[in-house]
């Protein structure tokens, strides 16, 4: 699978759409992040790591880490 292209071609279909968004702003660390910030990676079982945009830097996790939740509890539930 070319894991770089996908995200290349996912980045270029959301570029024009990363400022149309509003920033979190009841969250004080979500407050702070720049409303052109847009990251994403992947990294895969073998170990490569795939990047586009502002994915080396750090944020803040809030709702984000639900997901995580989410999906542990759909895998222990299973």
């Amino acid at each position: 699978m070319n894991y770089r292209k996908i995200l290349d071609e996912i980045y270029d279909e959301v570029k024009p759409l990363i400022t149309k968004g509003r920033v979190a702003d009841y969250i004080p660390k979500l407050a702070a992040v720049s409303l052109k910030k847009f990251g994403m990676a992947v990294q895969t079982l073998t170990g490569d790591n795939f990047s586009v945009g502002d994915a080396e830097e750090y944020f803040s996790i809030q709702s984000i880490s639900k997901i995580s939740c989410l999906i542990l509890a759909i895998q222990f539930t299973g």
